[in-house]
């Protein structure tokens, strides 16, 4: 595949990385539209630079173009690249925000525009391996999964992290977590030592019916690792990343290890889009992501369990929302105007002609909105609702 570039967040390095050694895929051009930008393809003469997202449009000889980053240049190329029809390998960043990714939804929906979560942990051959083994119940009933991890403390604090960068990594493992064992539909989170600067330490609790329960937890330490711990019947599984490689080791209850491959992980993603085989990750999937961590910060305001309830965003399914909302508001406001309308009509001798016309003004909002409400079956449902 012949790929262009339009990122500004380092989490599209690791692509760059496996591409540069890619016999059968390469970057050829590249939008650097910040100097974060900039900065990511400094080594990589041989990609061609532009500072324009525009110009990527023009490259007709491209099959794809990895998109990812935060900064508000960066998130409108990738919705204009969208809306133009550019298959996207959409890197996620929950910097990007649930409002950008559901615009991003309308989009694909609209122009039928394929875009790609670019989640390679999916196709790695060790956490592929632990799906197998958690699904088959090669060791059996698995009772519990335990996932920890640590983040370099901020620098103004020698013990709080960053929220940001909780919540960074929260999405990704919030997907691996269901990805491996299924769709939670519970979340619990829970916060110490929180301030608008971070937190000393953060834990959540995802379940589901008839899933075993997930704990995640955080905190600060000397380096950033991530250890998940997969409780069964045989004995734990142990799957670590440490924060030099960022490879997965998985072990096994009676010792031996596997190590993860992320180049070749990220290949292997490449290989499937090019085949008729399913893609590693619907879009679906990573929309249901951004909820979770959405969900995770309600269940820390209010203190409670959070029921997820995913439901499929479309044009169709947001102009019904629309319409609801609105509903709601025109019959409190007619009641509201009936009464103001009585109030006046019996204290104040009017002539029939204003009388008419104050009646008119009361249910003129309900009327037009009844008749709006024909709009609603002639909106096309998208292909991808049930």
């Amino acid at each position: 595949m012949r790929l262009a570039l339009l990122c500004d967040d380092s989490s599209v390095a690791p692509w760059i990385d496996a591409l540069e050694e890619d016999p059968l895929n390469e970057v050829t051009d590249a939008a650097l539209l910040t100097p974060e930008a900039t900065q990511l393809c400094r080594r990589d003469s041989g990609i061609r630079v532009t500072s324009q997202w525009e110009d990527l449009l023009t490259k007709t000889s491209l099959d794809a173009t990895i998109v990812g980053g935060s900064a508000p240049q960066t998130l409108d190329g990738i919705k204009q690249l969208a809306g133009a029809g550019q298959t996207l390998l959409f890197v996620p960043s929950f910097a990007q925000g649930s409002t950008f990714i559901y615009e991003l939804s309308l989009i694909r929906d609209d122009n039928r525009v394929p875009i790609h979560p670019a989640v390679w942990h999916r196709c790695d051959p060790v956490l592929i391996q632990l799906r197998e083994w958690i699904r088959q119940r090669t060791l059996g009933q698995v009772q519990l999964l335990q996932m920890h991890r640590t983040f370099p403390a901020m620098e103004s604090s020698t013990s709080q992290v960053a929220q940001s960068a909780i919540d960074a990594e929260l999405l990704l493992d919030f997907d691996l977590l269901r990805w491996l064992i299924g769709d939670y539909d519970q979340i619990l989170a829970l916060r110490t030592g929180a301030t608008e600067a971070g937190v000393l330490t953060q834990s959540v609790k995802l379940s589901g019916r008839d899933l075993p329960e997930a704990t995640w937890d955080g905190c600060a330490g000397k380096s950033r690792t991530c250890r998940l711990t997969v409780h069964t019947e045989k004995g734990p599984i142990v799957l670590e990343q440490g924060d030099e490689t960022r490879e997965w080791v998985l072990t096994e209850p009676d010792g031996t290890r596997h190590t993860g491959n992320r180049q070749s992980a990220i290949r292997e993603y490449l290989r499937q889009l090019q085949s008729s085989e399913p893609a590693p990750m619907d879009w679906s999937e990573l929309v249901k992501a951004f909820e979770t961590v959405d969900a995770t910060h309600r269940s820390v305001r209010r203190r409670r369990v959070i029921e997820l309830h995913f439901e499929p965003m479309s044009e169709r399914a947001i102009f019904k929302t629309q319409m609801t909302a609105i509903g709601c508001s025109v019959l409190v406001g007619t009641f509201m105007l009936v009464l103001a309308y009585l109030a006046i009509a019996s204290t104040i001798q009017l002539p029939t002609i204003v009388l008419f016309v104050l009646r008119t003004l009361v249910f003129l909002p309900l009327g037009i909105f009844l008749f709006l409400q024909i709009l609603y079956p002639l909106t096309r449902p998208s292909d991808t609702e049930p």
